[in-house]
C-alpha cells in the first residue's frame, strides 16, 4: 500500500483516504490477541478499526491477554506517526486495579458508599466492625474503640521507641 503525506499532517493511503497522523502517546486498549500471538488495539479516534500492534520486548503475551479480557488501558506509540502502525510501550495500571486483582471481592451494603483512592492512603470507614483476615490472623477494629489483633505469632518491632500506654497495661 502506497503512503503519501501532505502539509495538513494527514496520510494518505492507496485510493486517496485521508488518516490524521499522531504525534505522541495514545492511552488505547488491547482488543484482541489471535491464536498466532498477533496483538490487536483500539484508541479514540480510530476510524480503522482494530489495528495490529508491535510489541516492546518487556511485555509478556500473557499480560496483554489479560489485558484484552479485563479493558486494562495499554500505552501506545506510533512509528513514523503512522495511525496503523501502533506499537505498545506497556500495560498502565492504577492502585485500584492492582486490588481488584488481589482477589475476589464480596461487598454487601446497603447505601453506596464513596471510596477515594489516591496512591498514598486508603480510608475504610464502617458503622459497626472493620476486620482485616488472613488464615489464623486477624486485625478488627469496632466502633467501641477496641482494636483486636490475634494470631498465632504476633511480632511486634520497632528501631525505635516502642511504647505500650493505656490507663492498665496488663502482660500475660
Amino acid at each position: 500500500m502506497k503512503k503519501s503525506v501532505t502539509e495538513n499532517n494527514s496520510a494518505h493511503f492507496g485510493q486517496g483516504e485521508a488518516v490524521e497522523r499522531i504525534e505522541g502517546v495514545r492511552v488505547g486498549k488491547v482488543a484482541h490477541v489471535d491464536k498466532n500471538g498477533r496483538v490487536f488495539v483500539d484508541y479514540a479516534g480510530n476510524m480503522q478499526g482494530r489495528v495490529a500492534a508491535r510489541l516492546t520486548s518487556s511485555l509478556k503475551l500473557q499480560a496483554l491477554r489479560r489485558a484484552a479480557s479485563d479493558g486494562q488501558d495499554v500505552l501506545l506509540v506510533f512509528e513514523n506517526n503512522d495511525p496503523l502502525r501502533p506499537v505498545i510501550i506497556d500495560t498502565l495500571s492504577s492502585l485500584t486495579d492492582e486490588i481488584m486483582q488481589a482477589g475476589d471481592i464480596d461487598l454487601q451494603v446497603d447505601e453506596p458508599e464513596d471510596v477515594t483512592v489516591d496512591g498514598r492512603r486508603i480510608t475504610f470507614d464502617a458503622k459497626e466492625q472493620i476486620v482485616l483476615r488472613c488464615g489464623k490472623a486477624s486485625i478488627t477494629l469496632t466502633r467501641a474503640g477496641k482494636v483486636l489483633i490475634r494470631g498465632a505469632y504476633l511480632l511486634n518491632r520497632s528501631s525505635g521507641v516502642n511504647r505500650i500506654k493505656g490507663g492498665s497495661v496488663q502482660i500475660n
